[in-house]
């Protein structure tokens, strides 16, 4: 009996702590909720910067009382008539502390037939379960794994039902809307970057572009269809002195030259690039639509061929002009020596006095300094 006493004891001290630990974490909640002033992704933010791990129906409480008690029957936007209550619409919504359920009441005004939803409004919520919070953890893991990885890792953290058509959908509605100033450092920042860098050398340090294109398969976004292939388009830039590499923006997407050449014109046009404390040089693989877009916008910058795609045009030829292994590889070792050295017109003078003995290895050779002459 004493045990058993002893025992309701100590139940109602636990109860008493409970209460008084979730008075303070409702206090809190409703600090972050801030209703309407704060948008869902901003409420869940908030909150599990203090609370990492939550009761999600705790939340829904909340966010459905505080909307209630803040929010009452609006004016028309459009017409300032008030509005009347047509039918509510529970809106589930799928977040990082779980899922939550909110009553969303919708109006119409009487006079313009303008449809309202205040909390949906209010909460900004994204179109289906997925809100935002969601949309940006979705995007973190398909940028770097792949998109069923990364919905096996989201559904083993999370403990909900996602699959890999969801992820890639989220991660690709976020990517459409990045902006380049979002990329982009701003020149404030590149200069400290450019003055960290060039700390104690006389020499300016090169900042160095490189760009690239490829074809590559698309997913269709309708169900059934093959997927298709499409150019993609990519840019990196960085910053390189002696031993030093620091890495400034990076730029891939699907898209077409015209806005690969935006995308050079808007660097431009921001002045991001100290070109006064830097000297610029390209990185290309010798493609006309690059060093044509390169001129346009920065004609002072030094192009340079890149090594592996003129290792492979050298390989090529050299693999059909010499039976010998042996002499394939020491032509091309000196050919590589004589164009570091910026010797472009020796190896195409000494390619034209070649005799091919094949029209295969003729019309390589043709290949290979027309490469040359162009890049």
């Amino acid at each position: 009996m004493a045990r058993a006493q002893k025992a309701q004891v100590w139940k109602e001290s636990y109860k008493d702590m409970y209460d008084t630990s979730l008075d303070r974490k409702i206090d809190h909640i409703i600090q972050c909720v801030d209703a309407p002033n704060n948008t869902l992704f901003e409420i869940i933010e908030n909150i599990r910067n203090k609370y990492p791990a939550i009761d999600p129906e705790l939340v829904q409480i909340i966010v459905q009382g505080e909307l209630g008690r803040h929010i009452t029957s609006p004016a028309c936007n459009d017409c300032g008539s008030r509005v009347h209550k047509k039918y509510d619409n529970k809106r589930e919504c799928v977040t990082t502390i779980g899922t939550i359920t909110i009553n969303c009441p919708y109006y119409v005004c009487p006079k313009c037939k303008a449809v309202h939803t205040p909390y949906e409004d209010a909460l900004n919520l994204r179109d289906g379960k997925y809100q935002y919070d969601m949309q940006k953890i979705a995007a973190l893991f398909g940028a770097k794994e792949t998109f069923e990885e990364a919905a096996e890792m989201m559904n083993e953290i999370y403990r909900f039902d996602i699959c890999a058509d969801t992820v890639h959908k989220l991660t690709n509605q976020v990517a459409s809307e990045i902006s380049l100033a979002e990329i982009t450092p701003t020149a404030e920042e590149v200069a400290q970057i450019v003055e960290y860098i060039s700390e104690d050398n006389y020499r300016r340090p090169v900042l160095v572009f490189s760009a690239d294109g490829a074809m590559v398969p698309i997913r269709t976004e309708e169900k059934g269809q093959p997927h298709c292939w499409r150019e993609a388009k990519g840019i990196r830039g960085y910053l390189l002195d002696k031993d030093k590499v620091v890495h400034l923006l990076s730029w891939h997407q699907i898209s077409n030259v015209n806005e690969f050449r935006e995308f050079l014109a808007d660097l431009r046009r921001q002045d991001v690039i100290p070109l006064d404390k830097v000297r610029l040089c390209f990185v290309g693989d010798g493609a006309k639509w690059i060093w044509d877009c390169v001129k346009e916008y920065f004609p002072e910058c030094r192009q340079v061929l890149d090594y592996y795609h003129c290792s492979e045009h050298l390989h090529a030829f050299a693999k059909i002009h010499f039976p010998e292994k042996e002499k394939a590889r020491s032509w091309i070792e000196q050919t590589k020596v004589r164009l570091f050295h910026n010797n472009a017109s020796h190896v195409i003078a000494g390619l034209n006095r070649m005799k091919c003995k094949t029209a295969e290895a003729k019309a390589e050779r043709g290949n290979l300094v027309n490469y040359l002459k162009t890049k």
